[in-house]
């Protein structure tokens, strides 16, 4: 065997490996190794830092729920950008004040925005959730609705009894208003407004999903209507859809960062807060009936001039029973 030839081929392979110099731009063995199993890269390619976004999928989700779903100070700041730079009408300039301001629980017929979901032919209502807080080893419910049941309801039938079906308290709201008009609302539908009278509170639990319903005055309101939300304030909407504003929805949604089956990617516009150009009511849902998709819900969104989405406000019901998983 030649082993001067050996080795004389060893010394030559050696010094070709340990040539130090690289084109500059080109991508160094380090980089090229830290990215091969995530990106396809041949050797001495130039990165192309928008290829590279496109092919790794997003990792950080916290902070694409962050940016999406701002806290209330961050809210804050948008809602007196909108009003600082925009010719509102008197009745909008009311509504994102109370909108800003309005960060406490309160019964949801009082607040400033609350959804409202057809989820039978003869269930239709304000719809609200409780929130649940561990203390002494318990959980407790956090709802203005679960403390008035508690207050005024009389009745000891056993709760068992209305297990996964809705259970009403016809004399709940005439104890809290005695002597009163029951409270009446503002609803918005899909291409009008209207008014009409909260009736009675009532309380759906099953194995998978709890809420509690107001149901209003249905006489003026066809089973057709398309009713997305109500608020106490008259809200000067523009109904009109925007495409573009329905392409960003779609393509923000980033399935990788869900733990249930979500129907948010379904989101599109209806109507836009007159005054402001960038200001739109979405909703993903089915008429007449609110019951075929996973999560109904119903938003309003602000479009930054980045084209970034914020959620000023959220609301959905989780028809899928994610609280099982």
């Amino acid at each position: 065997m030649n082993y001067k030839y050996i080795i004389l081929s060893a010394l030559i392979l050696y010094i070709s490996c340990a040539n130090p110099k690289e084109e500059k731009g080109n991508i160094t063995s380090k980089t090229t190794i830290m990215l091969e199993n995530e990106v396809k890269v041949e050797k001495n390619e130039k990165i192309n830092p928008q290829k590279v976004k496109e092919q790794i999928p997003t990792s950080d989700c916290v902070n694409y729920w962050k940016n999406r779903f701002p806290n209330d100070s961050l809210k804050a700041i948008y809602i007196d950008s909108l009003i600082s730079q925009n010719q509102l009408p008197e009745n909008n300039l009311l509504f994102l004040n109370a909108l800003k301001t309005n960060t406490k629980k309160d019964l949801a017929f009082k607040n400033v925005l609350s959804p409202i979901f057809r989820l039978s032919e003869t269930e239709i209502g304000l719809l609200t959730f409780a929130s649940y807080q561990l203390v002494d080893n318990k959980f407790i419910a956090d709802s203005k609705e679960e403390d008035l049941i508690s207050k005024y309801h009389t009745n000891t039938s056993n709760t068992f009894d209305h297990y996964g079906k809705i259970q009403y308290y016809p004399t709940l709201l005439d104890s809290l208003y005695r002597g009163q008009t029951k409270p009446s609302i503002n609803f918005y539908t899909i291409n009008k407004a209207g008014a009409s009278q909260v009736m009675q509170l009532g309380k759906y639990v099953d194995e998978c999903l709890e809420y509690f319903e107001y149901t209003i005055d249905t006489s003026h309101i066809s089973v057709t209507d398309t009713l997305l939300f109500s608020s106490p304030f008259k809200i000067d909407l523009v109904f009109e859809s925007n495409a573009e504003v329905d392409l960003l929805l779609q393509n923000d949604y980033k399935e990788e960062c869900l733990d249930c089956p979500s129907s948010i990617k379904l989101q599109k516009t209806f109507a836009r807060v007159k005054g402001v150009n960038n200001l739109y009511f979405v909703y993903a849902d089915t008429f007449p009936i609110n019951n075929e998709l996973d999560t109904p819900s119903r938003a309003l969104v602000l479009i930054t001039q980045k084209d970034e989405i914020k959620y000023l406000w959220y609301s959905e019901i989780d028809l899928f029973g994610c609280s099982c998983l």
